[in-house]
């Protein structure tokens, strides 16, 4: 499968929205061919460099996004919205042209049953959590039902860094990524007993394009 390839500074998870402005000509060329397909692209983070190089090193594993509403400004300029859909891993990428384009194979999870109480310890710390960090209320009252949908996002809510999130990405397992989202989580909790919120839902801006 061959897509659009678009390097952030960020990890975008399943069920996920991404925000972006884009202002550069080749990632507005992007948005058009985009637009006349079937508007899914490859998000993918970036390990080393930043997304103005024209191949920076980026991880192996990314995340398929769908765009789901654009709006056109009079300055030639754009605002889309853009969806995570399911996770990808990078077998070949080609020469920008004039962005970038990858072959990637889509992944599945394991058929993995993660342990209900597990799944239920994880429901009760994400709910204070998406609380401290301003979420909206009712997205903290009411949270998936899907262990799988839970995961994920309790994996975009950490506010750690780019390096453990892409761990979380990369887990081909519902029960390690309920596991493991909930170890960060009391992690988290218990630091910011201490210290206070630090961050938010908001996720760092990428470089050479402008989250909304």
């Amino acid at each position: 499968m061959e897509v659009p390839l678009f390097p952030l500074r960020l990890v975008l998870f399943p069920g996920r929205q991404l925000p972006l402005h884009l202002f550069e000509d080749r990632y507005l060329q992007m948005l058009s061919d985009l637009l006349e397909g079937d508007r899914r692209f490859g998000v993918i983070a970036i390990r080393d460099g930043n997304d103005v190089d024209p191949l920076p090193e980026v991880h192996r594993v990314g995340c398929l996004a769908e765009v789901q509403q654009v709006t056109r400004l009079p300055d030639g300029r754009a605002d889309i919205v853009a969806r995570g859909v399911q996770r990808f891993r990078l077998d070949h990428r080609h020469p920008p042209a004039p962005y970038q384009r990858a072959t990637i194979a889509p992944l599945d999870d394991a058929g993995d049953d993660p342990d209900p109480q597990r799944v239920a310890a994880l429901r009760e710390v994400l709910r204070p959590y998406l609380t401290q960090l301003g979420a909206p209320e009712e997205l903290a009252s009411q949270l998936p039902d899907s262990p799988d949908h839970l995961a994920w996002l309790a994996a975009a809510a950490a506010q750690v860094d780019i390096s453990e999130q892409q761990a979380l990405l990369e887990l081909d397992s519902t029960r390690e990524r309920v596991d493991e989202t909930l170890a960060l989580l009391r992690r988290e909790t218990s630091l910011m007993r201490h210290f206070g919120s630090v961050g938010s839902l908001r996720p760092p801006n990428p470089d050479g394009a402008e989250l909304n």
